[in-house]
């Protein structure tokens, strides 16, 4: 199928021009929405459905939905899970690529209200969301193998199945859905959307959704699963984060950030992307990833990501503006498994997120650092190695007793350092230190100890400084240290 664009090009400068509040505009920086959505920083993805149901990550629409039948279906329990693991917000898979809708949609009968359970799950996690101060995002599939007998169904190279009027006819229908879940169940913080790939981009008409959105719901952000295109060709599927260019064309416009999942951003993450009237356009980066090994719950799946690698995976994919979307599925019960809660938690405690307030900033985001060595005066180990949240970089010492001093933009009031230390053949170097802060005029000891090793948090009494030095007193070799943030009680994300 062909489509002439200039008339919808022409209607996109239109309204962009425009720009009604929430609306993308050409900039080098994050608009109000956009820092909204910085601010949440962690989330929570929940994959539910009839797929968890069939043991498959994806089915083709075929599935009778007298197999969706949780025995014990608990959004309140999703959302305390979310609230106690620190995370500000949570994205609800509302209709994967199935076509099953977890609400009773007046324009489909494969949903929850032809299921034995006919509870509307969007709905249950609304109110579950605002009971406990989180926000709420919605994952919708573009791609529905489930509609019109399934013409869709077969999933890649469609566009010749498909005749103008069927395409027409099926972006009414995605409209009309749409139209419910932005009216029925309050504030929507995001619409992320899935499954472009199976037809050429134009055939979507995403200027159309994305105008749809704005108008029920301004502050909703709009992205569409690898969001990027190549630079000559915009509809190039996939474009990996590390190839991201200053200036490459966004495949699906309008966009308000990007999705590439389960795709980590780059260091340095690139953040201005080509519209179609070649003017540049800020887009931070949601990581999608999985705390076990499948999006939908598995009974097979007994993987279960570590706190270590977690932990580093928040630091990389929060460390330029960006913002993190940690998947954990509920089980066949209805249930988040009890293993999954545990290790959230866990989570919560390594970050230092109290269950009642949002994740602390990391004040060394915007510091300087200055070490007294540096492993053969090799600029790739100096010391803002060990603050710039790239885990590919570190600080390398080049002597066993040395120093490494941290400049704030501004005195603040800390209480916790966290420090993590290279590791070589399995052993750590550091056997003594000390953390001094610059407090009045004068330097003071707040915290000594013996080893450091992966992640260790260092508490101490409150103070009011600028500068903190990392002395390493007793080693076994130089030491290394691929990250190190700075945090306060009262200093977190607004």
């Amino acid at each position: 199928m062909k489509r002439f664009l200039s008339a919808t090009l022409l209607l996109i400068g239109t309204y962009v021009c425009a720009s009604p509040t929430g609306y993308i505009q050409p900039s080098d920086r994050p608009n109000a929405a956009q820092q909204k959505m910085l601010a949440r920083g962690y989330g929570m993805f929940i994959h539910f459905g009839i797929n968890t149901f069939s043991g498959e990550e994806w089915t083709d629409g075929t599935l009778e939905p007298s197999l969706y039948n949780p025995k014990t279906l608990d959004t309140d329990q999703w959302a305390k899970t979310a609230k106690d693991a620190g995370m500000r917000y949570v994205i609800l898979i509302s209709k994967h690529h199935d076509g099953f809708c977890l609400w009773d949609s007046k324009h489909t009968s494969y949903d929850v209200g032809s299921s034995p359970v006919n509870t509307d799950v969007v709905k249950a996690m609304a109110k579950s969301c605002k009971e406990q101060g989180l926000k709420l995002g919605l994952y919708y599939s573009l791609w529905d193998r489930n509609w019109d007998a399934g013409v869709m169904r077969k999933g890649g190279g469609l566009a010749s199945d498909l005749t103008d009027a069927q395409n027409d006819a099926y972006v009414d229908y995605m409209c009309n859905q749409l139209t419910e879940l932005l009216s029925n169940y309050g504030e929507v913080c995001e619409l992320w959307l899935d499954g472009g790939w199976v037809l050429p981009r134009e055939d979507w008409q995403i200027e159309r959704v994305y105008q749809l959105v704005k108008k029920l719901q301004p502050d909703c952000l709009v992205s569409s699963n690898w969001t990027i295109g190549k630079q000559g060709n915009p509809d190039f599927h996939t474009v990996q984060p590390k190839d991201y260019k200053k200036g490459q064309p966004i495949r699906y416009f309008p966009s308000d950030f990007r999705l590439g999942d389960p795709k980590l951003p780059e260091f340095p993450d690139v953040k201005q992307f080509s519209g179609p009237d070649n003017k540049l356009y800020y887009l931070p980066f949601e990581t999608t990833v999985c705390l076990n090994k499948h999006w939908f719950w598995q009974p097979y799946d007994k993987t279960l990501q570590s706190v270590d690698k977690l932990e580093r995976l928040y630091e990389h994919t929060t460390a330029q503006n960006n913002v993190l979307i940690l998947n954990s599925p509920p089980n066949r019960d209805g249930l988040m498994p009890e293993h999954n809660v545990i290790r959230l938690r866990e989570m919560a405690e390594r970050l230092g997120a109290n269950p009642s307030k949002p994740i602390p900033v990391n004040l060394a985001a915007h510091a300087t650092a200055q070490a007294d060595s540096v492993w053969e005066n090799n600029p790739v180990y100096n010391a803002m190695a060990a603050i710039d949240g790239n885990p590919a970089t570190r600080w390398a010492a080049a002597k066993n007793k040395t120093s490494l001093t941290i400049t704030l933009p501004a005195v603040a009031q800390i209480d916790r350092v966290r420090i993590r230390e290279y590791e070589e053949s399995g052993a750590f170097r550091t056997q003594q230190f000390v953390l001094d802060a610059f407090v009045g005029d004068t330097w003071q000891e707040i915290y000594t100890g013996n080893t450091l090793g992966s992640s260790r948090l260092l508490r101490f009494a409150p103070c009011q400084t600028d500068h903190l030095r990392l002395r390493i007193t007793e080693a076994s070799a130089p030491p290394s240290f691929w990250h190190i943030s700075i945090h306060a009680t009262d200093t977190r994300a607004k």
